[in-house]
């Protein structure tokens, strides 16, 4: 319904509960970060009307405070051409976001282009755009290092079982299909010998080995 429970794990007990989101859109996606502060952290929600809430708290969410919202564009159609309804949140790919600097946020939802969007938190502006070939259902974003530039990988699932990995900074991309359904979720992982990614869809669960050339 758009609400988020914020629970102490050790104890057991909800600490808070947020409502700004409730009744307009499920929740799609919520990240987090560390601020230089001292025990400060900045996160976010987002949800299914793209929405973006930007909250500051300390690690103990006594104080929790609301310090911005953002809101992408989007056509008020969906992809199959019929008109958007508050019911029909199925009919056109998730809003999802995470933190990757210290002052930047990827963005990537229903638009009017298939995009990632990089938003600066200083200059609330979008600084950069990077194309998709089909909508993202899921993503993330690594540190692994491509090259002695480090560049970055993004990991992307979409509704037709595709895995993208895309270089950040060169935007190339190389395309996988291993799973049967829908990619659900899709996450980094660094062990001691190699880099992962793992991947799910419905009762499936996929461990990808990363080889850089």
């Amino acid at each position: 319904d758009g609400s988020v429970a914020i629970s102490n794990l050790v104890q057991g007990i909800v600490l808070r509960v947020l409502n700004e989101h409730r009744g307009n859109a499920p929740i799609c996606m919520i990240d987090s970060k560390q601020l230089l502060e001292n025990n400060f952290y900045m996160w976010l929600i987002t949800s299914h009307d793209r929405r973006v809430s930007l909250w500051k708290s300390n690690q103990q969410f006594d104080l929790c405070q609301l310090i911005d919202w953002l809101t992408f564009s989007a056509p008020s159609f969906a992809p199959d051409g019929t008109t958007i309804h508050n019911n029909n949140w199925q009919s056109y790919p998730p809003s999802l976001a995470r933190f990757i600097d210290q002052n930047l946020l990827m963005y990537i939802g229903y638009g009017i282009e298939k995009s990632i969007q990089i938003y600066n938190l200083d200059t609330k502006q979008i600084i950069r755009t990077i194309s998709l070939s089909q909508w993202c259902s899921c993503f993330d974003i690594s540190n692994m290092k491509n090259d002695e530039n480090e560049n970055r990988f993004i990991a992307i699932g979409t509704k037709d079982r595709l895995v993208q990995l895309k270089d950040y900074t060169q935007e190339t991309f190389q395309d996988f299909i291993g799973n049967s359904d829908t990619v659900l979720n899709i996450k980094f992982l660094k062990n001691n010998s190699n880099d992962l990614l793992i991947t799910t869809s419905s009762n499936e669960i996929f461990l990808w080995n990363i080889l850089l050339n």
